[in-house]
């Protein structure tokens, strides 16, 4: 078992690599001035708004993926489905960086090294990932039963989140327009556009970890998830909160609502981690 990494034959780092370099670009995007080092240009009240929300998205995954790598990397089994979740968000990934495109060509937003660097680092991140797949002796986790285990519970809140999230996926893709975030008298740009639409893709890759925590994992796992939920939630509205100024009040997120919402989650969470407890024949304890 050893510590979080163990660099041995059967030691996930791929997937530790897939989580970390999420948690990588959230840092350099919060602590440096993304715009500038992206487009050469300072972020405009959108791109700033975006800007944000996309670190919260990249925090989110990376988060989510540390904890469920370091919960099931003991079993090969487990590692495989997750490896195999993480390469369908590290294509999509890919794909968003193809079509943010080359600023040396028309139509491109990123600098010409910056692009190459992104493209690089998720080409490598799809092929680490697709070679633990593919390996000839993987292993794969059989799924458990949807139905399995439900009541007040973690697993009932992940199947609840997930199904959120989807309905987030979709709408932020066809059915808002991501101007109701901005005030009247703020305008969408390139960059803004392209950081609303790799948020979506994160959005993507957060489902797809909750769908794993669902299909795959045990109780523990499920109660894992949950507590990175509250501990993200509040990080995401300590992220939010110095960027209100810049918002509409569209949904709520410029007022104290946001707060109120924070709140409402935490006790909805507390309360399933509670009943989740209660339960005799919870699985996976053993192991945390």
């Amino acid at each position: 078992m050893g510590g979080i990494i163990d660099f041995s034959t059967d030691c996930p780092w791929e997937l530790y690599l897939f989580a970390f370099v999420h948690l990588g670009c959230a840092l350099v995007m919060y602590f440096v001035d993304s715009c500038r080092l992206l487009t050469s240009t300072s972020c405009t009240d959108a791109e700033k708004i975006f800007e944000s929300l996309a670190v919260l998205s990249l925090l989110y995954v990376g988060v989510i993926f540390t904890v469920l790598t370091f919960h099931n990397k003991s079993s090969a089994a487990k590692v495989t489905r997750l490896s195999n979740i993480a390469l369908n968000g590290a294509v999509a990934v890919l794909a968003s960086f193809v079509f943010a495109g080359n600023s040396s060509f028309d139509g491109g937003i990123e600098r010409s090294w910056m692009h190459m660097g992104d493209m690089l680092t998720a080409i490598i991140l799809v092929g680490v990932l697709c070679a633990r797949v593919a390996k000839a002796d993987a292993e794969w986790a059989q799924k458990k039963p949807l139905k399995e285990g439900m009541g007040i519970n973690c697993k009932t809140l992940l199947i609840l989140f997930g199904i959120v999230t989807v309905i987030k996926f979709v709408a932020y893709t066809d059915f808002i327009d991501p101007k109701n975030f901005l005030p009247d008298d703020s305008e969408m740009t390139d960059f803004a556009v392209w950081m609303w639409k790799f948020m979506v893709i994160l959005i993507l890759e957060i489902f797809l970890a909750v769908l794993f925590s669902v299909l795959f994992d045990d109780d523990a796992g499920h109660e894992l998830v949950v507590f990175t939920i509250i501990i993200m939630s509040v990080i995401a509205a300590l992220l939010i909160n110095p960027i209100q100024k810049y918002m509409s009040d569209w949904m709520g997120l410029n007022s104290n609502v946001m707060w109120i919402r924070l709140g409402v989650l935490i006790l909805v969470c507390i309360v399933a981690i509670i009943g989740g407890r209660q339960n005799p024949n919870r699985s996976g304890y053993q192991s945390v």
